[in-house]
C-alpha cells in the first residue's frame, strides 16, 4: 500500500458536537512548541492568528473522499484547495492562514489547516489544503484535489509568466472535471511586491479571470497584502452559492448600505452604458471580477 502524501483533518462527530483536538501552539521565547489539549465546541474562541482568525483546529489524518467534502459543507465546513505551480507562494499563503508569523516559516510538513473566520458577522470554517505539487506526489493525488474542493484558489506568480499560463490550464482542467458544479474559483496573482520583476500585468490577470469566469485578486504573502481579503472573499463566494436567494439578497443589501453614494452611482452608470456597448460590458465585467463580495 502506497503512503498517502498528506493527511487530512479527521473529524469525530458526537451527539454533543464537541471536538477533542490536540493543538500545537508556539509560545514566544520557547525552543519547542507547547502542547495543549482542548475540548471545544463550535463557538470556542482561542488566540487569533496574525490575520485575525480564530483557531478551530489543525490538521490530523484521514482518508477522505469527495463525498466527505459534501458532508463537511453541509455542516458549514468547506474545503479550499490551493492549486498552482511550485514556487508561486501557495505555502506562504497557507502559512499565514494557519497563523504563522512569517510567511517562510515551516509548519512541520503540514499541508491542511482549519480556521474559523468571522466574515460579515457570520462564522464559517475553512480547511485550506496545500497539497498540489507536493514532492513525491502520487499520480492520483491531482485527480483527488480536483474532486474534493468546495472552492479553489489558483495561484500564479506575477514574476513568472509560465506559472500564469499553467494557472489558465488549471482553470480549463477544473471546468472539465467539475463542469456541472457552480464552485467558487479565485485566480490569485501572488508576489505583487516584486514590481520590478513583474512579467504578468494586472490587466492580463483580470482579462484571464473574465474569460474563464472566475474572480481575481493580487496578493503579497511577504507584505501580507490582500491575504485577509483573499480568504474572506473565498468565504463570501461560498456563501453566495450556498445560501438561498433571499439570504443573498439580504447580504447584498447590507453591503450596499455600506457603500458610498458615489460608488453606487458609478456602478449604476457603468451598467447602463454597458447595455449598449460590448466593449464597455467587458470592461465592467473586468471591474467586477476582482470584487469578491459579488457573484
Amino acid at each position: 500500500m502506497s503512503r498517502i502524501p498528506w493527511r487530512y483533518l479527521k473529524r469525530e462527530r458526537s451527539s454533543s458536537l464537541s471536538l477533542s483536538l490536540s493543538l500545537s501552539l508556539q509560545c514566544p521565547g520557547r525552543q519547542s512548541p507547547q502542547i495543549k489539549n482542548w475540548s471545544l465546541n463550535p463557538r470556542l474562541f482561542v488566540p487569533s492568528s496574525p490575520l485575525g482568525y480564530s483557531l478551530a483546529g489543525q490538521r490530523g489524518s484521514s482518508s477522505s473522499s469527495s463525498s466527505d467534502a459534501s458532508s463537511d459543507s453541509g455542516c458549514g465546513i468547506f474545503r479550499v484547495v490551493l492549486l498552482g505551480d511550485g514556487g508561486v507562494g501557495k505555502s506562504s499563503l497557507a502559512n499565514f492562514f494557519a497563523g504563522a508569523q512569517d510567511a517562510q516559516s515551516e509548519h512541520g510538513g503540514e499541508d491542511s489547516y482549519e480556521r474559523t473566520l468571522t466574515v460579515d458577522g457570520e462564522d464559517t470554517t475553512l480547511i485550506v489544503m496545500d497539497t498540489w505539487g507536493s514532492e513525491g506526489e502520487e499520480p492520483w493525488v491531482q485527480d483527488y484535489c480536483m474532486q474534493v474542493g468546495n472552492a479553489y484558489v489558483i495561484v500564479y506568480s506575477i514574476t513568472d509568466r509560465a506559472s500564469f499560463e499553467s494557472a489558465s490550464e488549471l482553470r480549463i482542467q477544473l471546468r472539465r472535471t467539475r463542469q456541472a458544479e457552480n464552485i467558487p474559483i479565485i485566480l490569485v496573482g501572488n508576489k505583487s511586491d516584486l514590481v520590478r520583476c513583474r512579467e504578468v500585468s494586472v490587466e492580463e490577470g483580470r482579462t484571464c479571470a473574465v474569460v474563464f469566469d472566475c474572480k481575481f485578486i493580487e496578493t503579497s504573502a511577504t507584505l501580507q497584502h490582500n491575504v485577509r481579503e483573499l480568504f474572506e472573499g473565498v468565504v463570501r463566494q461560498i456563501r453566495l452559492r450556498r445560501d438561498s436567494k433571499e439570504a443573498n439578497e439580504r447580504r447584498m443589501a447590507s453591503l450596499k448600505r455600506r457603500e458610498s453614494m458615489t460608488k453606487r452611482a458609478r456602478r449604476f452608470l457603468d451598467k447602463l452604458v454597458a447595455k449598449n456597448n460590448k466593449k464597455m460590458a467587458l470592461k465592467v465585467r473586468s471591474k467586477s471580477c476582482h470584487d469578491l463580495s459579488v457573484p
